[in-house]
Order: structure tokens, then C-alpha cells, then sequence
């Protein structure tokens, strides 16, 4: 397993630490009205933050006249106009009056110029120009010069001109080549080169003059969410720009009817107040040393300072943001974990970018070092192949050991034409399977729970497909990562009850995880009582095996085979002191006639099973009584033994 590093794993960067970081925080309801100090100097109380309309540069398509426009080398070079709003702008560039302050970049605080909007992927034919953009934001309530900044991706830094940015204003980055194109859309600041943003995933940073980021953004083909929107030409907006952390989890896809807005508001732009707090989704193993909890949004700075707490005398020594997340944090621990523990971890002092603390109902997880399976250990436990109409089918996974096994990596398949086909991974990340308990595979967990509302919810996971498990019969394939461990099930709709005549959402249950998986005579129909299957817990049908010195036991004693919530068979078992004998199992009547051989000269073991389901040798049903099973097995020395014992056949009350 490979270990996550933890040494300068940050999305958002590191600040120098001579630069004071002056944050805005946008706080939930609860917190109006108060300060809140986390590792931020003078924070600001929530407040409505009205858009302005900044004066416009003026360009070729300013509508006031005597507007100065020329290329120099190639370049647009925006000058000036002198009358009206304009002439105010140029003052404002050039000679503002000794009362408005602003910054130069080396004095820029961090996020106080903010990535707004990208266009990664423009489209032909919409209604934007076909060119990328970056759209910034000055969040601050000062103008700041950006003369020396850069804007960059992850390889290539591409200087800005000088340019005074009004507080609240809206500047468009382009190519200079597509300059032209965006004038309509605001003030643009034309580039002589581009860094060039690739359209499934990419980087964008705003950085000051000593190559310091101010802001930062990734963005992937997840960002744009469900549908298409990543190939059809929208940009990626940021919904709230005064939020001091990282946004790169909150970009959503443009709902502009023209697929993005470029030097205005963004359309998903949203001040509401969140009031929810963050809450622990996970807590997962990276290595013997290292665990990952994730939370449910993006997290402030906090999360690398905030009060964690494990169980079992361990102490952590290290945290950081995940690589390329602000929603999840690695932990270094002060000493490996051990295999069969479950740990626990809480923690305090945590809070999002709003100001909201970790949820008190959902800031613990618990966690465990996973164990290699071994043969035998994770199992085929229930199947359901033919299940009613509009109801998902499932497979049933079963951990019969003592470990924390990972099942990442782990695949169902089926067989075709003799050959092992249509593998399909349970998960490509972590997924715990505690000791003896269960883990049901299906493809909607929302219409299974309407027609087995007693199965165990949190036990299931949803798949997108499953292998092709065709109803009248088929092969169920259990694999391992490395596919060294196989379990298969080869299933037919007669390994149901005979007396049940239409199976349809009834599963097959495994009888014993200690006998052979692929035994038809291990699986049985789930009892009525149980609702016709057990997704997620104890089968209905299962079997202990009685550990006494007696050679034959039956359990139960009394059974009712067509008896509806009750186990419509019965077992025989045998426990012998060696191997090799071979047995034979005959069930008579108390008149002496036989009624049914269940085994004749099978060669045993030290133990095992089979089961009776009260039909006779023409698969009819007994008439209610009692019966004789004799039981004979010879010993390879030639030694013959014969167990008599009883067993009554009941019948349901009409």
C-alpha cells in the first residue's frame, strides 16, 4: 500500500510566514453578531456584499468618444477617454486624489484577489467567444496594482501588465489575440502569452511578484457535475468569492443561458449563510502510520491545528490536507497501528469556511489496520437472481474470520463459455469488512429496501451494473485483488425448496460458511418469516455445527416442511475421530419401508452435513409422523457402525 506523503501536501499554499493573512469569513446564523479569531487577523462579521459595478477601462466598444485605443508591438494598449465616467476611471488610475489607497503586489494579502471564473473549455458556436478566460475578483476594500502579478498553471507563469483594480471589480485575463473578442464582456486585460489550460482537469494561479500565491483553483471533468456540461463549452464558476479557503470543491458549472459570465456576477453566486457545521465522513487507513479522515466540505485552515483525539494511548505527531483536497486531512501517528483493533478518533476545534465547529453529532469515525484475507475467509453468503418485478438483484459477501479485511480491489464475476468474464469491482478504495459480518453488492439500494425493509441498510453498497446472474441458473465468482483466492457458486432454481413453486424474491442462503461454497446441497431458500431473504445480516437458514463427540446429531428434531416462518428441513451431521469412512444415510418409515437415501457409500470426513427436506425418492412430501434415519459408516479397517435415530415429520394446522 502506497503512503500518502505528508510534507507540503496543500491545495491552497503555503503562505510565507512574514505575510499576515487578512481573511474574510462568511458566518452561519448562530454566529451573527460575534467574532470569531481563527488564525486570521481582524475578521469581519457576515455582511451582504453588494456587487458594484466597477467604472469601466475604456476600449474600442466604450460607447464615450475620444476614447484612446492603439497597439504598441503588437499588444492592445487601453489608454484612456476624457469625458464622462471614463475620464473618472482614468483619474482614479492615474492621478487619484491623496485620501484612496491601494497596494502593489508585494503587499497583496492572500485570496484578496480571487479566481472567479475559468474557461477551460470554451465550445464554438456558443454564445462566448471561442477562447479560454480567467475571470478575477478583488475581494478586498482596497484597489491593488496589478502590475507584476502572474497568472500560471502548473508549468508556465505569464507576467500581467500594470493595471489598478478597483475593490469589488471584475477583470478578464486573455490572450491577446482574443482581446478583441471579449471587450463587450468588461474590462479585459490582454496577455502576450497564455498559459493554456487543458479541458478535463488543470491548475490556475494568481501569484504576486515573488511568485507567492494569492489564489488558487483545480479544477477537474467532476466539477462540472452530472450531464455534459464539461464538453459543452460552460465555465466553472466560484459561488461565493469573499470565502477565505480554497474553493476548488465548491466550483459549479455556469447556469448562464450563455454558458458563462464573464466580467459580471456569476450566476451561482451565493452569500446565503451556511449554518451547518462540518461533519466526519470517514476514517480510513493509508498505511501502518498514516490515516485519512474526510469531512463532508471544505474545511478552513483549522483542520491542521484542531483537537484530535484517538483512543488506545496513540498521539499524532503530523497533520495535512490531503493532496488535492481541503476536505480531508492526513494524520501521522506517533506508532503503527495493529491488525484486529478497532480505533476510534474524535475531534474538536474544527470549523469550515464559514465559521460553523465540527458537528458535535458526527465528529467521530472509527477505523482498523486491514488484514490480507486468507482462503476461505471472505465468502459467497446470499444470492438473489430472480428477483420480483422492479427489484434490484443481489450478492452477498461474508467475512467468516476474525479480521478487518480492505475489499478494495475485490471483483464479482460470472462464467462464460468455461472462462471467468464480466468482472466488476466492488471498490477502488477502501471498503472495511469487520469480522463475521456482511456486505450486500446490488444496483439500487433504494428499491431493494422497499421490498426487504428488515435487510441492513448501512451493510449495502450500490454498483453501477452487476455480472449478468441469469435467473433460471448461472455462476456467481467471488475474486480477490490478486484473483489467488476464488469462491464460486454455480446456482439453479432447484436448489430452492421443491415445495415451493414460484421462487421469484425468494434468495438462496448459504447453510454453513464451513462447508464447500459450491455444494448445492449448502444453499437453501430464505424462510418466509425473514421475509424470503437477509440482506445485510444472519441468514435465515444457517447452520452451528453441534461440537459433541456424537457421531450423528439432527437438528431439529421436529420440523414442518411446508410451514411458512419456520426452517422447512432438517440437518443431519456427522463428527467422526478419523477420516475415510464411508457412510450412508437412509430415512424409513415406521412401518420399515424406506422412504429416502440421503447418501450411500459417499466417502466422509472428520465432519460434515446433509440435509433432509421431507420429500420421499419420488420428491413427494411424507405424510406427517415420525421416521427412522440409520446411519451406517465403515471404517477402512472394514469396521461397521449404524446409528439409529428419530425424527418427526410435522404438518401445518388447518
Amino acid at each position: 500500500m502506497t503512503a500518502l506523503t505528508n510534507v507540503n501536501a496543500y491545495t491552497v499554499p503555503k503562505i510565507p510566514a512574514d505575510i499576515t493573512l487578512k481573511s474574510l469569513f462568511i458566518f452561519g446564523a448562530a454566529s451573527y453578531g460575534k467574532s470569531f479569531i481563527n488564525e486570521v487577523e481582524n475578521p469581519k462579521i457576515y455582511r451582504d456584499h453588494s456587487i458594484k459595478n466597477p467604472k469601466p477601462f475604456c476600449s474600442p466598444n466604450n460607447p464615450q468618444p475620444k476614447a484612446l485605443y492603439d497597439h504598441v508591438n503588437g499588444r492592445l494598449s487601453f489608454v484612456a477617454s476624457f469625458t464622462g465616467a471614463t475620464y473618472e476611471r482614468f483619474l482614479y488610475q492615474n492621478e487619484r486624489p491623496s485620501s484612496q489607497t491601494s497596494k502593489n503586489s508585494d503587499a497583496v494579502d492572500f485570496k484578496a484577489i480571487v479566481i472567479n471564473e475559468v474557461m477551460a473549455a470554451p465550445k464554438k458556436d456558443n454564445p462566448l467567444p471561442y477562447a479560454e478566460y480567467v475571470e478575477i475578483f478583488n475581494a478586498s476594500d482596497e484597489a491593488i496594482e496589478l502590475g507584476g502579478f502572474y497568472l500560471k498553471d502548473d508549468k508556465k507563469a505569464v507576467k500581467l501588465p500594470g493595471y489598478l483594480m478597483a475593490p469589488e471589480e471584475y477583470v478578464l485575463l486573455v490572450d491577446e489575440d482574443d482581446a478583441r473578442d471579449f471587450e463587450p464582456f468588461g474590462n479585459v486585460l490582454a496577455l502576450s502569452s497564455w498559459p493554456g489550460y487543458t479541458n478535463s482537469q488543470g491548475e490556475v494561479y494568481i501569484c504576486d511578484a515573488n511568485k507567492t500565491v494569492i489564489d488558487s483553483l483545480v479544477y477537474s471533468k467532476k466539477s462540472y457535475g452530472s450531464g455534459s456540461k464539461d464538453s459543452d463549452g460552460f465555465s466553472l464558476e466560484v459561488v461565493n468569492p469573499f470565502l477565505s479557503c480554497d474553493q476548488s470543491l465548491l466550483l459549479l458549472a455556469s447556469e448562464s443561458s450563455k454558458k458563462g459570465t464573464p466580467g459580471k456576477e456569476n450566476s451561482v453566486f451565493d452569500t446565503t449563510p451556511d449554518m451547518m457545521g462540518p461533519r466526519v465522513v470517514s476514517a480510513t487507513v493509508r498505511d501502518s502510520v498514516n490515516i485519512l479522515v474526510t469531512f463532508d466540505e471544505t474545511l478552513s485552515s483549522s483542520a491542521l491545528s484542531a483537537g484530535w483525539t484517538l483512543n488506545n494511548g496513540l498521539n499524532i505527531i503530523q497533520s495535512s490536507f490531503a493532496e488535492g483536497t481541503t476536505n480531508a486531512v492526513t494524520l501521522t501517528l506517533d506508532r503503527p497501528l495493529e491488525e484486529k483493533i478497532a480505533y476510534e478518533i474524535t475531534v474538536g476545534d474544527l470549523y469550515d469556511c464559514a465559521g460553523n465547529g465540527i458537528d458535535p453529532a458526527a465528529n467521530s469515525a472509527t477505523f482498523q489496520l486491514p488484514s490480507l484475507a486468507s482462503g476461505g475467509e471472505i465468502l459467497l453468503n446470499e444470492l438473489l437472481s430472480n428477483p420480483r418485478s422492479g427489484t434490484p438483484k443481489f450478492v452477498e459477501i461474508y467475512n467468516h474470520s476474525s479480521k478487518y479485511i480492505d475489499l478494495n480491489g475485490w471483483k464479482l464475476a460470472n462464467i462464460d463459455d468455461g472462462t471467468i468474464d464480466s468482472r466488476k469491482t466492488i471498490s477502488d478504495r477502501a471498503k472495511i469488512i469487520a469480522p463475521f459480518d456482511y456486505l450486500v453488492v446490488t444496483t439500487d439500494i433504494a428499491e431493494l429496501s422497499q421490498q426487504y425493509p428488515k435487510g441492513k441498510k448501512e451493510k449495502w453498497m450500490e454498483l453501477s451494473s452487476l455480472p449478468s446472474y441469469p435467473i433460471k441458473g448461472g455462476a456467481v465468482i467471488l475474486l480477490s485483488p490478486d484473483e489467488k483466492w476464488v469462491e464460486r457458486l454455480d446456482y439453479t432454481e432447484k436448489m430452492h425448496h421443491p415445495l415451493i413453486q414460484n421462487p421469484k424474491g425468494i434468495s438462496l442462503e448459504r447453510f454453513s460458511p464451513e462447508e464447500e461454497g459450491n455444494n448445492p446441497k449448502n444453499w437453501h431458500s430464505a424462510a418466509a418469516a425473514a421475509g424470503y431473504a437477509t440482506p445485510g445480516y444472519k441468514n435465515s437458514q444457517h447452520f452451528a455445527r453441534d461440537q459433541t463427540n456424537a457421531a450423528i446429531s439432527i437438528q431439529p428434531k421436529v420440523f414442518v416442511p411446508e410451514a411458512a416462518g419456520e426452517q422447512p428441513f432438517t440437518t443431519i451431521s456427522y463428527q467422526l475421530a478419523d477420516a475415510g469412512y464411508l457412510g450412508t444415510l437412509r430415512i424409513f418409515g415406521t412401518d420399515g419401508r424406506l422412504e429416502m437415501t440421503i447418501c450411500q457409500n459417499e466417502l466422509w470426513g472428520t465432519k460434515g452435513f446433509y440435509t433432509w427436506n421431507g420429500t420421499n425418492e419420488k420428491g413427494r412430501k411424507v405424510r406427517p409422523g415420525y421416521y427412522i434415519l440409520l446411519a451406517e459408516f465403515i471404517h477402512p479397517d472394514g469396521q461397521v457402525h449404524q446409528v439409529k435415530e428419530t425424527v418427526v415429520v410435522g404438518s401445518k394446522l388447518k
